[in-house]
């Protein structure tokens, strides 16, 4: 059984956040420029582009907090077998 108030904490976390940040800001700049490059280049964005890009970012950080999340429950799981 899932803990939800403790998968919650640790999404949450300010340390699971900062480093979903740095990953979203260098795996999102990747896919923006994969995305929407020859706009950028040609400094071209409309103001949808920009949300789009924006959008883009919240995808690397969703994954990596879900994995940050996943992690700590395995090792929580893992901790209570071993004193069971």
């Amino acid at each position: 059984m899932i803990d939800v108030k403790f998968a919650v904490s640790v999404f949450f976390s300010r340390k699971v956040m900062k480093r979903s940040a740095i990953v979203a800001l260098i795996v999102g700049t990747i896919l923006a420029f994969i995305n929407h490059g020859d706009v950028i280049l040609t400094a071209s964005l409309t103001p949808v582009c920009w949300i789009k890009m924006i959008a883009t970012c919240f995808v690397p950080y969703t994954v990596s907090s879900v994995t940050a999340v996943l992690g700590a429950l395995e090792q929580r799981r893992e901790a209570h077998a071993g004193t069971a």
